[in-house]
């Protein structure tokens, strides 16, 4: 019984670490570079309630603009005034394909008004995936009282695994 433990505890350990290096290399490389093809965000309006709220991780694939259609959920980064490097998640409700290139019209679809025309240059990817523990803990983490309790208390029991586990003598390895 001891063993499975150990087991399930080092495939969670290795699960969050994973995820932490995946969070941190997108913070570093503020969203431009995917990992095989593949973005996450963070929902920060509520441009898109109900389908996603404030705090929640969308998950987002680099998609071939041919393949898109009205109705998908894309996210994009905003390169008219007012918008200009804005990262932005909303449906698609018009297409054009002018000479082979495709241009789309968005909108959040709590939003009255429609976003201007983006060309298919300004697209990360199309939302595959919207996580429901990750946005739990996203939605969580919006509270900095509880952002920071998460993080202590993550950090500290991290900490105490690669102590115990690098640096104190399992017990049964002694018997």
């Amino acid at each position: 019984m001891k063993t499975i433990l150990k087991i399930l505890k080092g495939i969670i350990t290795l699960f969050l670490c994973v995820v932490l290096l995946i969070v941190i290399f997108q913070k570093f490389t503020k969203n431009k570079v995917a990992l095989g093809n593949i973005y996450i965000f963070q929902v920060v309006s509520e441009s898109m309630m109900p389908e996603y709220k404030i705090g929640d991780i969308i998950v987002v694939k680099k998609t071939n603009p041919v393949s898109l259609k009205i109705g998908d959920d894309v996210t994009y980064v905003g390169s008219n005034e007012g918008i200009e490097g804005i990262t932005i998640t909303h449906r698609i409700i018009r297409e054009r394909e002018v000479n082979g290139k495709y241009y789309f019209t968005t909108q959040g679809i709590n939003n009255a008004i429609e976003d201007p025309e983006i060309s298919e240059d300004n697209i990360y990817g199309k939302v595959i995936y919207k996580t429901i523990l990750f946005s739990f803990v996203g939605r969580l983490m919006t509270n900095m009282v509880i952002y920071y309790v998460l993080f202590v208390s993550v950090g500290v029991a991290f900490s105490y695994e690669v102590v115990t586990s690098f640096f104190m003598k399992d017990k049964d390895e002694d018997e």
